[in-house]
């Protein structure tokens, strides 16, 4: 045969073997991958079987119908295709299934083979045959790290081509021919690296889709349907615990500030790194070895529930959980976010009749650790940590004018955080209502004051256990005679008419902070029924509005607040032309740097 129908020999059947092997690793991959039949599904491993000696018994009568037409064809094993493919059959097979059985059926044919057709069955043709199915074996047993690692992938396929290669080689005698095995070597690598390629390419994409059906699919999940089922599965988890008497703790977990990043960065964003925490938490339960079980609770909270578990040993996981995830940088739009995570734990109580009772702990402590910042954790088993940091509160006055005669009304109280010798404003301001009380009472020990006035954010005021602890603070005999409460966001009416019946019953008055500036009047107008003031800063306005434009704005809201039947205080008072201005509208409270800056009380 010329040389030039040896290559066109060659690169056909060079072709026909890849084509081959992409279908037969397209059929195992369908298989042990993909198929979702019931019935592939109980029968995987036996179909795998089947087909994979199905698939010898073709490669054996196509090599022999081969030999029979042309006998001068065979070259290592009769015919190279049949050989190299498989070689790269039973390694596709044995890495990507790794079943034993399997692969034992196959080697047992490979070896009623190679007794059939060595001439003779020597003493090295049955060491060599061996030493292959040894490397066989012991690509199941790495199929892992084979599977992670592309290099490790390659050596696999090499080592497992030489030697059975080698071993096929001795089976017959034969003088060294180095074309033989330029040809036969040369088409075993092209078709393991065209095989591999193939496999990789279809595992990746088949990932790449998944993860996206994942991601788009997040919230198709309905918070009814998802919340319903959790709650059924934690029932039964809490009915388990109480029943065998054994330990629960449940950790409520939610996302720090996800709404911003929703915000920034897009939901679809936001699906792909919620999954991503999820994945990061359910890998350190995995790594725990622990009985737990994480719910979705809604959008970016979650649920963990451990079983025999004691609350240090949960808090210790969770605090594990929040660690990685502040660590881990998230990739969005070309570049990395980061995000935290905060938690609230309980424990199942003799006294619970059901889960809502531990789950509404869990969720009390959870807003708790909200309240101290991102990335904190309180509750059944958290160690508090102490801290260096102080707080405190300074008082600014509030003057009452009366005729001519002008007196300290009360005092707006300022948090600030001492830093050395320093004192700056903290980076958050929602503390805890403990601590609140705390710094509250501490002003009262050292100064007069009888009324004081304290900020509130909107997840404060709209959070009905801290006005219940207010309410409580202002009745007690170490609380102030009169208790302010200020917000500078307008809550809906529903939430006014909620929290000020609590405030209300224990005479704390509630002021609208800000009016005329951040707060028009469309939003403070329906409100004003179930409010007892507002305050007008002018001190917002004065960089960017005249003078007049600003007592225009002063009037109108001295008139609304008048109207209202309800106290208006001028805020931002620094000379006495405002003053001036004030008792011609007949206001009586004013504050500002003319009265006195922010200072620590006496």
């Amino acid at each position: 045969m010329s040389g030039g129908m040896i290559g066109v020999s060659y690169a056909t059947t060079l072709l026909f073997s890849i084509f081959l092997a992409w279908g037969m690793t397209s059929l195992l991959y369908w298989v042990n991958d993909r198929a979702l039949s019931p019935f592939i599904v109980k029968h995987r491993a036996w179909i795998v079987r089947v087909a994979g000696l199905l698939y010898l018994a073709v490669l054996y009568l196509l090599q022999d119908m081969q030999y029979r037409i042309d006998p001068q064809m065979q070259v290592f094993g009769l015919h190279w295709p049949f050989l190299n493919l498989m070689l790269v059959s039973l390694y596709v097979i044995a890495v990507r299934t790794g079943d034993w059985v399997t692969i034992s059926l196959e080697a047992l044919c490979c070896l009623v083979y190679l007794w059939y057709y060595a001439q003779p069955f020597t003493l090295a043709v049955g060491g060599a045959y061996l030493v292959w199915v040894l490397v066989l074996c012991g690509l199941i047993v790495k199929r892992q790290v084979i599977q992670a690692r592309r290099i490790w992938d390659y050596l696999g396929m090499a080592v497992l081509g030489i030697t059975g290669i080698g071993g096929i080689y001795c089976s017959l005698p034969r003088q060294f021919d180095p074309w033989w095995w330029l040809r036969e070597v040369s088409a075993y690598v092209i078709l393991s690296l065209a095989v591999d390629f193939y496999v990789r390419l279809t595992v990746s994409a088949d990932a790449h889709t998944a993860e996206l059906q994942r991601v788009a699919a997040y919230d198709q999940m309905t918070a009814t349907a998802v919340y319903a089922g959790d709650q059924t599965d934690m029932a039964n988890l809490f009915n388990l615990a109480t029943k065998s008497q054994q330990p629960l703790v449940i950790a409520a977990i939610d996302v720090d500030r996800f709404s911003a990043f929703n915000q920034r960065y897009g939901y679809l964003a936001g699906n792909i790194v919620l999954l991503s925490i999820v994945d990061t938490i359910q890998a350190i339960l995995h790594q725990s070895n622990v009985t737990a079980r994480l719910y979705r609770a809604g959008g970016e909270e979650f649920t963990l529930g451990f079983l025999g578990v004691t609350t240090k040993e949960a808090a210790a996981i969770v605090s594990d959980c929040l660690t990685q995830v502040a660590k881990t940088h998230f990739p969005v739009h070309g570049g990395f976010a980061t995000l935290t995570l905060s938690a609230g734990l309980t424990t199942r109580h003799q006294e619970d009749i059901s889960i809502n009772s531990a789950l509404a702990r869990a969720d009390d402590n959870l807003r708790l650790s909200k309240q101290r910042g991102r990335n904190q954790m309180a509750g059944s088993g958290v160690v508090e940590h102490t801290t260096s940091v102080k707080l405190t509160y300074f008082a600014q006055p509030i003057i009452e004018q009366i005729d001519d005669t002008s007196q300290t009304w009360g005092a707006e109280l300022l948090l600030r955080k001492q830093d050395g010798d320093q004192w700056h404003l903290p980076e958050r301001f929602d503390i805890h209502v403990e601590q609140q009380i705390s710094l509250i009472a501490s002003v009262l020990q050292v100064s007069h004051l009888i009324r004081v006035t304290i900020n509130l954010t909107l997840a404060q005021f709209s959070d009905t256990n801290i006005a219940d602890a207010l309410a409580g603070f202002a009745t007690a005999d170490y609380g102030p005679k009169h208790l302010i409460v200020e917000i500078t966001t307008v809550p809906d009416l529903a939430t006014i008419r909620r929290v000020t019946a609590i405030y209300r019953s224990a005479n704390v008055a509630v002021f609208i902070d800000d009016v005329g500036s951040d707060n028009s009047y469309e939003l403070v107008q329906q409100i004003l029924p179930y409010i007892d003031g507002v305050k007008f800063a002018m001190q917002n306005l004065r960089r960017h509005e005249s003078i007049n434009r600003i007592k225009e704005r002063v009037t109108f809201w001295a008139h609304t607040a008048q109207q209202a039947g309800i106290d208006f205080i001028l805020e931002g008072v620094e000379a006495q032309g405002d003053v001036t201005f004030a008792k011609s509208l007949a206001i009586k409270h004013y504050q500002g740097y003319y009265f006195g800056k922010p200072a620590l009380p006496r």
